[in-house]
Parts: structure tokens; sequence; C-alpha cells
């Protein structure tokens, strides 16, 4: 396995760890948000799906499917699924040689590495992470990361 590839497993897996934990809220925390005019931490549990939908847009030309917004506990549930198969479609990418791939964005068509495309997508979802977990700091609420880093993800797979 080569570390992206690695990286991309351990996204998958706190992806779908920080559903369950986020799942254990009250889910008034969907309309949550940093400041006025911000987004709301469904909507940043939304653009989780929407970046996985289009980062494999990228690399395969697989239509994205239309958002649905996440603003309740069986909205997320049904999403996380639906995370999980996109996070597949990214880890099963790995396996590729790293090659130019051509896509069209709101500019015209745009050519970078697949691993490229890999790198952001992780780098993407942890900064996303952050944010929800600041914004739930300030509103009471508390999302421990670290129950989620890359050494957690290590130990959980130790314990396989």
């Amino acid at each position: 396995m080569n570390a992206i590839e690695f990286a991309l497993k351990h996204m998958a897996w706190s992806n779908q760890e920080i559903f369950k934990a986020i799942e254990e809220l009250p889910e008034e925390i969907y309309e949550l948000r940093a400041a006025e005019n911000e987004w709301t931490v469904g909507r940043l549990l939304t653009h989780f799906i929407g970046a996985a939908e289009w980062y494999r847009y990228c690399l395969t030309g697989q239509k994205w499917e239309e958002d649905v917004a996440i603003r309740s506990h069986e909205i997320l549930k049904s999403q996380a699924v639906h995370l999980g198969n996109l996070d597949s479609v990214l880890i099963n990418q790995a396996s590729l040689p790293d090659e130019n791939v051509t896509f069209n964005d709101e500019s015209g068509p745009k050519t970078v590495t697949r691993f490229l495309i890999l790198a952001q997508t992780v780098s993407h979802t942890a900064e996303h992470k952050g944010q929800i977990a600041a914004i739930l700091k300030m509103h009471g609420h508390h999302l421990d990361l670290d129950r989620y880093d890359v050494w957690s993800y290590q130990s959980f797979l130790n314990k396989k």
C-alpha cells in the first residue's frame, strides 16, 4: 500500500467515525455556525459529499449527484453510506499510476496528476473536520479530533 492509499483509507475511516460521533449530538447542531453568513455544520457535512463527488468526477469523468442537505441525523446516516461509497472509489484510484488526468472545471479543461487530486481530497476533508470541531466547541459541544487521527487509525488497524 502506498502512502496516498493509506492516507485515503485513514480519511475514509475518520469520515465514518466523525459522522457517527455527530449523530450522538443534538440535532440542532446542524444549524450552528462560527459567525453570521458562515457555513453551518450541516452545510460543511454536506460539502464532504459534494467534494467527494467532484473529486470522483475529476478522476473518472462520472458526473456528480445533486447535494442532499444534511439537516438531521436521518439524512446524515444515509449520506454517510454514500460518502463511504465515494471514498471507496477514491481509495481505488490510489492503486492506479500517477498519470495526468484532464477534467473540465468552471474555467475550462484542467490537467493535473491523479495523486495531486487524491492529496487534495485528504487535505480538504481534514480542513473541514477542524472547522466543524471548532464550531461545535464554540457552542458547547466537543468533537475530539484526536480520536480520529492517524495514530488512532493505526490502533484500529492493529486491533483488527
